[in-house]
């Protein structure tokens, strides 16, 4: 639109700085009629200020016709304004298109050369012997035709000069366009990623929490001991979710985040904090940030999935570079679940996504009582 909105601008100031040099010259020569150089000089102008850039496809063309027309009956006026033509011509290139004006440069191939030689004619003396004419008629001949050759080439330079320029504005718009539709993109994948932040770090927290305060609020009447040890436990876990969002936005901006001591402080806490009995082997390369970052999600991730369901007494981790790539394997001894569209609310859904946005691949081996295999392949 910008561009639109300047193109005016930029056709007007050419015009008026090629009409006043001819302006001047004009008036500089005595033969010249003053009255038809004024009236000529005047209706460029005039037209200088319109450009029907929003009217309609007949008014535009009639706009660029009425312009040549008045150019031509000025060369036979004597009047030359060899350069409008082409200004004209990349008018018509944005007002019309390309085809219209190929078209116009062809129609007005005729005009041109007729109003050269009749210009030529126009300026021969009067008084010419009859022996010279022929010679004289030849050679404007000659002129006529390389005066249609240099036509010919200059529309064709303003046609291509013009057209990289559409083009170039073309290419302009549709990388804003794209610029927006990313931006858009960008939006929904922030959300989605806050989302994810707070399940990973907040979400089975919270619901614990919320679990240890309905048992304390029920048990408060009948049995204050016990709801007593619910609410400790509720502070307990509150002061978790402190932790857990000081931890999250810590490694988000840690620019040293160590995978591997990260995965197995995890399971050192794991084994920590429950009955399981945890065995692991971790080795893997350093990796990007961003990277080292949704792995180490996935497996937090996978964890908790296994410390809240999966009802197992062991479980082991695999983690490891190969020429495959990252392999990641989970697997725990626990009920297992039937192969159907399982519940979102068990987390799978996020690593899921997880994976997919690392371009990485995950499957799922379980079935009842014996146990889940969660595989993870990832390109490097």
């Amino acid at each position: 639109m910008v561009f639109l909105r300047s193109l005016p601008q930029t056709f007007r100031s050419l015009e008026w700085i090629f009409l006043t040099a001819h302006l001047g010259m004009w008036l500089s020569v005595p033969s010249y009629n003053l009255p038809t150089v004024l009236g000529f000089g005047g209706c460029f102008f005039l037209l200088s200020w319109i450009y029907p850039v929003r009217r309609l496809q007949w008014q535009r063309l009639s706009y660029i016709v009425l312009a040549l027309c008045i150019f031509v009956i000025a060369r036979f006026k004597a009047l030359d304004l060899a350069i409008f033509p082409f200004i004209y011509f990349a008018k018509s290139y944005f007002l019309l298109g390309q085809r219209p004006t190929i078209v116009l440069i062809g129609i007005m191939a005729i005009p041109w050369t007729i109003s050269k030689y009749a210009s030529d004619v126009y300026q021969l003396p009067q008084q010419i012997q009859p022996d010279s004419l022929g010679i004289i008629s030849g050679n404007l001949l000659r002129f006529g035709l390389f005066g249609l050759g240099t036509y010919v080439a200059a529309s064709f330079f303003t046609v291509m000069v013009t057209g990289m320029i559409v083009r170039e504005q073309k290419n302009h718009q549709k990388i804003e366009e794209l610029s927006e539709q990313v931006e858009s993109l960008v939006a929904t994948l922030e959300r989605t990623r806050i989302a994810r932040e707070i399940h990973d770090s907040l979400g089975h927290t919270l619901t614990d929490l919320d679990t240890q305060l309905a048992v304390a609020q029920t048990l408060r009447s009948h049995d204050p001991n016990q709801a007593f040890q619910a609410v400790d436990t509720a502070k307990f876990l509150a002061r978790q979710c402190i932790e857990d969002v000081s931890q999250a936005l810590s490694r988000m901006r840690q620019s040293d985040f160590d995978l591997n001591q990260a995965l197995i402080g995890l399971l050192e806490q794991l084994r920590q904090t429950s009955s399981l009995q945890v065995q692991w082997k971790v080795n893997l390369p350093v990796l990007p940030i961003y990277q080292s970052y949704q792995i180490y999600c996935i497996v937090k991730e996978g964890l908790m999935n296994v410390q809240k369901h999966a009802q197992a007494s062991q479980i082991s981790f695999f983690a490891q570079q190969t020429t495959e790539g990252i392999i990641l394997e989970l697997k725990d001894n626990g009920v297992g679940f039937e192969q159907t569209p399982f519940h979102q609310g068990f987390g799978l859904q996020g690593m899921i996504e997880r994976v997919q946005l690392l371009g990485g691949k995950l499957d799922i081996q379980t079935a009842k009582a014996q146990g889940t295999g969660i595989y993870v392949r990832l390109p490097l």
